[in-house]
């Protein structure tokens, strides 16, 4: 298991053991981490998984795909240059502590 933190848009911080291999959106949706929708069951084809990762493990993740890059394009929330969209983002255990904020919007 793989320790991620989300962090609520009003700043609560739950930290959930997620499974290696399980995207960030899964696990999120899982434990009902609130915000994280995952409204299309992670076929990057909506953005309701919109998450900013805090940029010190930016280096830690592969380049976002063109899929991705095109879903950030119509997400509701601010697109930062740490926006993720967590259904494509795979957990592994170089992430254990990995920080993701959730916006206070995502649709």
């Amino acid at each position: 298991m793989v320790d991620i933190v989300y962090v609520e848009p009003n700043g609560g911080r739950i930290t959930v053991d997620v499974p290696a291999g399980m995207t960030l959106m899964q696990g999120a949706v899982d434990c009902e981490i609130n915000g994280i929708d995952g409204a299309c069951g992670g076929h990057c084809s909506c953005g309701t998984c919109h998450v900013y990762v805090e940029e010190r493990w930016l280096a830690r993740l592969p380049k976002p795909s063109r899929e991705e890059e095109d879903r950030l394009d119509e997400v509701a929330a601010e697109v930062k240059p740490n926006s993720r969209i967590a259904c494509r983002v795979v957990v592994t255990p170089q992430l254990n502590g990995l920080v993701v904020y959730i916006p206070a919007s995502q649709g």
